[in-house]
């Protein structure tokens, strides 16, 4: 199932800071391996790795949901006073942001890598294997773009060929960044194969449709004009395809070994973890847990972020994808939200350092936490008989089939064909999640769903905003943002070393 990491696996760990036996090349033998075409799987590698950091939780993930209802990363005592980090939650976000700066630098990176790996396979001699890999490459080039698009407004970019570096890159703004995207994802779907001719792990046509179709939703966002029906139809490719189907065990896309089942069901671009060959993710488990919920190995827990009264009211805890019990016996917790009492693997109830019991409220405050306030969340499962407690085994699933379904359905509704919208809005909520059927739709019941199906995934800040609702006020930030934050800032650092990069308005 992991063809594609098990294969370039001693490049990506290379990346990634792990011990592995290393090869060590002179200029000369190290210029052989980079022209050699057979070598184009080592090549693309650092691309690929990239995309593992958008599971960050200093930059990209921890960023980019700290703004919204969906995380928060509380002060609790001395523990995690962190102001950059709970400046986040606040809206209160400078130029000056460490995490900012991190997602920012990522997205960056991403864009780096990737112009790295088209200028050596663009010297490569034509083949349909080389010109599949420029596709796959420049897809994640235009994912990179369609976060810095989305998260920052603009930025500065050069194409892979252009090496006169006495030369300013171009800054593009969202109209320039928006074509420039659409362009090039339409050159490169047909260069793409479907899901059943490649790897596991692999970028597929469907995962390109996936990206232009977000382009296509966020178009009124991004340059003021809609494009939903072009965003149907990317969607309607997807669906039609016939090479996905949407899960019915919720739960199963988010266990520890979730690699088999995400490629038979909703899978349409994942990002590959496996502790046995050391490529591990994000520490899902200890930044979340309390201390004192330790179980098998698991003795180094951080009792870090939450979620938030206003996201946790939005459920019918009812609902199978609020929690879920197939673990708790190993675990002493339910995936999903972890509210009110906590219990060891045992059955015994647990407590505070202080000896108060251990009882997770919805309510915190950012800047000066108790131990136990906040709701909990473990969407990805942690493995009860690991040894790894840090980084994470579970593949994280970057595009699934269900959130094809939420988009075509919001596209159909605010292009008026609402009977369309309710089909698909209801297929995932009903049909397949076992909640009531919706009679009527209007866009407050679709962000809602999409954060049901959605929660903890990345899409939380896109959602709101292009909802109009990242602004609105909610716990511990009792205020309207102003219009301007919608954007984050420029980092000053990226201004400092472009003269023609001019900071966002307002900051």
């Amino acid at each position: 199932m992991k063809k594609l990491y098990i294969m370039i696996s001693a490049a990506i760990l290379s990346l990634s800071a792990c011990t592995v036996e290393e090869e060590i090349l002179d200029e000369v033998n190290g210029g052989k391996v980079i022209h050699n075409p057979e070598n184009v799987e080592m090549i693309v590698a650092p691309a690929y790795a990239y995309l593992r950091d958008l599971q960050n939780r200093s930059g990209v993930w921890g960023t980019i949901q700290s703004v919204t209802d969906e995380l928060a990363w509380p002060a609790r005592g001395s523990d995690w006073v962190t102001p950059d980090l709970q400046a986040l939650f606040t809206h209160d976000y400078a130029p000056t942001n460490s995490y900012v700066r991190n997602t920012w630098n990522s997205f960056m990176l991403g864009i780096t890598r990737c112009n790295v790996a088209l200028k050596y396979l663009s010297e490569f001699p034509k083949s349909p294997k080389v010109d599949g890999y420029i596709a796959e490459v420049r897809f994640i080039r235009a994912l990179c773009m369609f976060r810095l698009t989305d998260n920052f407004g603009k930025f500065p970019f050069r194409e892979f060929s252009e090496t006169d570096y006495s030369k300013a890159p171009t800054i593009l703004d969202r109209q320039m960044a928006v074509d420039r995207m659409i362009k090039e994802l339409n050159e490169v779907i047909p260069q793409l194969k479907n899901k059943s001719e490649i790897p596991y792990g692999r970028v597929s046509n469907a995962a390109a449709q996936m990206l232009l179709a977000n382009v296509y939703l966020n178009h009124e966002v991004f340059t003021g004009t809609a494009k939903w029906t072009e965003a149907v139809q990317q969607c309607d490719a997807i669906i039609n395809s016939g090479q996905y189907t949407v899960a019915d065990d919720y739960w199963g896309m988010f266990q520890y070994d979730n690699a088999k089942y995400l490629q038979n069901t909703e899978s349409i671009l994942s990002v590959i973890y496996d502790e046995t060959i050391g490529l591990t993710g994000s520490v899902w488990v200890p930044i979340t847990l309390h201390y004192n919920q330790k179980f098998g190995s698991f003795t180094s827990l951080w009792n870090g972020c939450c979620t938030t009264p206003t996201f946790v009211n939005t459920w019918d805890t009812s609902d199978k994808r609020f929690s879920d019990k197939r673990l708790i016996s190993q675990l002493g917790f339910n995936q999903g939200f972890l509210i009110g009492q906590q219990y060891s693997p045992t059955g015994v109830a647990l407590k505070t350092r202080t000896g108060a019991p251990l009882i997770f409220t919805k309510e915190f405050s950012i800047k000066n936490s108790k131990e136990e306030e906040g709701v909990r969340v473990v969407k990805f499962a942690p493995n009860p008989s690991t040894t790894n407690t840090s980084n994470a085994g579970n593949d994280f699933p970057l595009y699934r089939l269900s959130d094809t379904y939420l988009m075509r359905g919001e596209a159909k509704f605010r292009s008026g064909n609402v009977n369309g919208a309710l089909e698909d809005i209801n297929y995932i909520r009903n049909t397949k999640r076992g909640m009531p059927a919706y009679t009527s739709l209007d866009l407050d019941k679709i962000l809602k769903e999409r954060g049901f199906e959605l929660y903890w995934e990345g899409n939380r800040r896109t959602d709101l905003v292009r909802f109009n609702k990242y602004r609105d006020a909610r716990e511990e930030k009792n205020y309207v943002t102003p219009a301007y934050k919608v954007l984050l800032p420029i980092p000053l650092s990226a201004i400092e070393a472009n003269a023609s990069l001019t900071q966002n308005p307002g900051y």
